[in-house]
């Protein structure tokens, strides 16, 4: 039996998912969680072998909680189940360190038979990005291009990037957050530096862009 967390903002998603999945007699659902934060306590106590998760969530996107799921057990498997198709992002997320990528517009199906090839080491993705990886993966070895400045953020600072981009304010982040006001200010003037975006109308644009986000 493969043990599996099921990570998704939407309800109706996460009970379907579980539902559906628990049809196959290989798969066990151990857990379920709604928020990229939340997510990494269930990894920390349920221990899963594959994490099944969405790219936007509000507060600690999909993509960050990978990273930091990858720090915790680099062997735990991460397969992005996503509603995006924009090819753009995937760069990011293999850098992250995913096994897996489908779109919620695919049959059950494909998603069971990622499951299958990534709990034996393979890699699954879409094909639309498997076409894309094809093409520009090369991207991903550096290839004497710029560095990202956002691999520059901690990954504090990047929690607190997407929070501001989302709207909230500094009190609330650091109720969220449980640090003070000033430390998330500190948090913000550091980001400004690090990105040279000062304008939070263009945090928000980044934010998108990179999935973080949903319009």
């Amino acid at each position: 039996m493969t043990k599996i967390l099921i990570v998704d903002d939407h309800p109706v998603v996460l009970e379907g998912l579980t539902t559906a999945l628990t049809n196959y007699d290989s798969v066990e659902i151990v857990g379920a969680a709604s928020d990229g934060r939340d997510v990494l306590q269930e990894v920390q106590s349920l221990r899963p072998e594959i994490v099944i998760m969405d790219i936007a969530m509000p507060h600690f996107n999909g993509i960050e909680a990978t990273y930091q799921i990858k720090k915790i057990d680099p062997n735990i498997k991460v397969i992005v189940h996503t509603m995006h198709s924009y090819r753009e992002f995937l760069v990011e997320l293999m850098k992250a360190g995913i096994s897996g990528y489908v779109l919620k517009q695919s049959p059950l199906s494909e998603l069971y038979m990622a499951i299958e090839i990534v709990k034996r080491g393979g890699t699954y993705l879409a094909e639309n990005a498997s076409e894309f990886w094809a093409n520009q993966g090369h991207a991903f070895t550096g290839g004497g291009q710029a560095k990202d400045p956002f691999d520059l953020l901690s990954p504090r600072e990047r929690e607190v990037f997407q929070m501001i981009a989302e709207g909230l304010a500094i009190k609330e982040i650091a109720k969220l957050l449980c640090v003070s006001p000033r430390t998330v200010e500190t948090h913000k003037y550091r980001i400004i530096d690090k990105l040279r975006m000062p304008s939070i109308t263009d945090w928000t644009k980044e934010a998108i862009r990179r999935g973080f986000m949903q319009i």
